[in-house]
This record gives C-alpha cells, structure tokens and sequence, in this order.
C-alpha cells in the first residue's frame, strides 16, 4: 500500500474555539452536525474479527459480527474532487482520545494484509474525523478518499431493516403480518411473521443455503428448497442468522411500493438521507474509476486485485448495497437522528432487541467483560456493553470488509470499510470504545500475532 504520511498536528482556533488540527491522512471537521451531503463539499486530505477466518476465497457472508470477520455480517459515491465552500463554527471540543485513535487506525492501515482503509467518527452527532489510507488497488497508486466506492456486504440489511420500518410507519405493510407461504414455506406448524423473519428468528438453521448462493443458484431457487428443511426450533424461539430466507425482504417490499429492490432503497433512503453515491450490486460498484478493489485470501502471498462481482448481488436486500465512506457517515447520521434523520417510530422499530442471539456473544468471547448480552433487531444488531447500549452491524465479503457501530443516546458512531482480508481492521471498533469509555487500553490490534 502507499506510505503514510502525517500531514500536521496541533491546534488551531476555528470560530473562536480549538480544534486538533489534520492528522495523518486523517481530517478532522468542525463538528457541525450535518453529514458532507449537507455541509457542502469539504476538502478532504488524501496521503498517498477477533478470530482468524478460515473462510474460501469466494464469497461467503457469516455470521459472527463486527468484532470477527467470520461471524461477521455480510456503500458508495461518485464525486468530483470537493472544494471548501465554508468554514462551519466549531461549537463543541473535540474528543479527548482523538490522537490516541488516529495513532491505532495508522496501525491498522500499515498491516502487511491491509490495502486500503476509510473511516469515520461522530460523536455528538456531529462529524469529527474521517481518515483514509491506501489504495483502491495494490500497486495502482490510486489513493483511497472518502468517495471511494466500497461493498457493504451485510451492513446491506440495516438498509434492508430501515426500509422495512419506513414502510410499515407508512401504512403500506405490517410487519406482524405471518409470511405467506407463497413467498417463503418453511417446515413446521406454523409460519415466521415478517418481524421474525427479519430478526433473524425463522427457526432454519444458520446460514441455509448460503452455499447454493456461492455454488451459483438463483435466489428464488434457493429459498424455495428452505421448505424441505428441518427447523432447529419455532419461529421466533431462537437465533438463526440468514441470507437466503432474509432475502424474502424484497418480494413483500416489490408488491407494497411496486419498485424492484435497488429503486426503493434508493427511492426510501438513499435519496432522502443524503447518499448521493450508495448503489446496488456490482453495476453500481464499478459505474466509476474510483471503486475498492477486493485483495482476496487470508493467506495470500502477495495482493493482486480481484473483480467486484459477487454472487451475493443475488440477495440484495441481505449484502448487496455499496457506499463510499461519505454515505457511510450519512447512514450513521440518519439513525442518529441528532439533528435530523430517521422518525422515531422507525428508529424504535428497528433497535428494539428482539431476539437473543448467543451465537454472536460467543463470537465477542475475548470482550465478554464488557460485552455480555447481544441481540437482534430489525436489521441492527444491539450489543449491551456495560450499561451502554450500541447499535451495531459488520459486513464481509471476500475481500471487502464494513463496519458501523452506534450509542444513540451519546450520539456516537465510528464507521469504516477496508478492500482486502485481514484481521486488523475488524479490531477497530472495540479499540475505538476502549478509548473513549476508558474501559480498557484500547489495545486489540497489539494481540494479533
């Protein structure tokens, strides 16, 4: 990957109050509380999961969560260069542990398997930093910035999880309704509602089917061989995570807005929160020259980029959506809702922990003493850390990994998408909540060997 540079560091009075100035690669904006699609264009500065996966070089999209990629869960922009249009009055200090961080995601970005790196920080509901490193490609010298295009891999299904919500605080579906068997039939006395369905409580055993998905099967096949299989418990008794039955999602939305998949979330969420460059599926990744290329392997000898199609654009709803760093932000904002964002009844909707999911808390083993109870939501992920309570969902497709993790009621939320397999990455979010609650040294990255 291209070197690091560190810009500047220090202070600087803005508006009349101090804020840390640039640090390496990283950009540190006044915390105005708008997302960049609102601020107006902003001049970036470019320089140049616990566990190790044992996961194939084909896509594979698990489900551990954000803290491991292979539990992890399985966006993005076109955009001239921006210039600065204003200088927004800084109203709020920065975060005392700003330097801290930017010294671990430099970590994180000078890992022999990392390639290229983005990230985000709000706190307060207010931007704070973003940080970019690396390349879009290993060798191009093409930099990655906070317009390159990434996949988001599972993230998709926060997307997935607010349309659904939106949809219903519409009046146009009811999320309580039982899934008709013509959609999805599933073994057993009785059907999932869609809220069990989509809160990872169908009953079928984790992960059905995924591998038809990988092995080049249809969707619509795929779900409709799920009738033959044999449920580990009844709907909405247990944690199951899905791909293919989560897929269903876009046959109820088709028939109550009368768009495909990729015109409604665009329609719903993308043009109204500000998204300006978050797509659907490979078309969308590749529709410029500043698109993430995958570096595919766990244990690869050297970095060779891959193509950005997967077989997972086939379930759109459960990993398909892109985003560049800047939607991300966006994306964060909107569930934030400090300023302004989704309806509260929508945010209920969709953080309410519905089911326990002890799959995912056994994969946060190496935090229990600060994560002890995880659940999910509707397309969110809600993990108990001490008495905070973080919204949270990770992403991995082979070669690209995604993160978002949220505390709603402090306004905080780190971001960050990254282009090749690699351990380091997954360990920024723990490090990020270290720093700032202070409940530890914040030094995960140091533990890989």
């Amino acid at each position: 990957m291209g070197g690091l540079k560190r810009i500047m560091t220090g202070l600087l009075a803005v508006g009349g109050a101090l804020a840390f100035a640039a640090l390496a690669q990283a950009q540190i904006y006044p915390p105005d509380g708008q997302s960049l699609s609102r601020m107006g264009a902003i001049e970036t500065v470019r320089t140049d999961k616990l566990s190790e996966s044992t996961a194939s070089d084909d896509d594979h999209d698990s489900a551990v969560g954000p803290f491991s990629p292979m539990g992890g869960e399985a966006v993005m922009a076109t955009a001239t260069e921006p210039v600065v249009k204003a200088s927004p009055v800084l109203r709020l200090e920065p975060p005392p542990y700003l330097a801290a961080l930017t010294e671990r995601l430099d970590q994180a970005a000078t890992f022999d398997r990392t390639v290229g790196l983005a990230a985000a920080l709000i706190e307060n509901g207010q931007l704070a930093m973003t940080y970019t490193a690396g390349e879009t490609a290993a060798g191009s010298g093409e930099d990655v910035t906070a317009q390159t295009r990434f996949r988001a891999a599972s993230v998709s299904k926060s997307f997935t999880g607010v349309l659904l919500a939106i949809l219903e605080s519409e009046g146009l579906i009811d999320l309580d309704d039982e899934v008709p068997t013509a959609i999805l039939d599933l073994k057993g006395p009785d059907q999932p509602t869609w809220i069990e369905l989509m809160s990872q409580s169908s009953g079928l055993p984790p992960n059905a089917y995924d591998n038809l998905i990988e092995g080049g099967i249809s969707a619509a096949d795929a779900r409709a061989r799920l009738s033959t299989v044999d449920l580990v418990c009844r709907p909405g008794e247990c944690y199951t995570y899905q791909n293919v039955a989560f897929s269903a999602a876009e046959l109820l939305i088709e028939q109550a807005t009368g768009l495909s998949y990729a015109d409604a979330v665009r329609q719903y969420i993308f043009a109204p929160y500000g998204l300006t460059t978050a797509g659907v599926g490979a078309d969308d990744l590749v529709a410029d020259s500043n698109w993430a290329r995958p570096h595919r392997g766990w244990a690869r000898a050297s970095d060779r980029p891959g193509s950005g199609a997967s077989r997972y654009d086939q379930v759109p709803s459960a990993a398909s959506i892109t985003v560049s760093l800047n939607d991300m932000i966006a994306w964060a904002q909107a569930n934030l809702a400090w300023i302004d964002g989704l309806p509260a009844d929508v945010r209920e909707r969709v953080f309410t922990p519905y089911v326990l999911s002890p799959r995912e808390t056994r994969g946060l083993d190496p935090l229990r003493a600060r994560v002890d109870e995880t659940y999910y939501g509707l397309g969110w992920r809600v993990y108990q850390w001490g008495d905070r309570t973080l919204i949270a969902h990770a992403g991995y497709l082979s070669g690209y990994g995604a993160q978002v993790v949220m505390e709603p009621e402090t306004g905080f939320a780190f971001v960050a998408l990254w282009n090749a397999d690699g351990r380091a990455p997954w360990r920024l979010w723990p490090t990020v909540m270290d720093l700032r609650t202070g409940d530890g040294p914040g030094d995960w990255l140091d533990q890989i060997d």
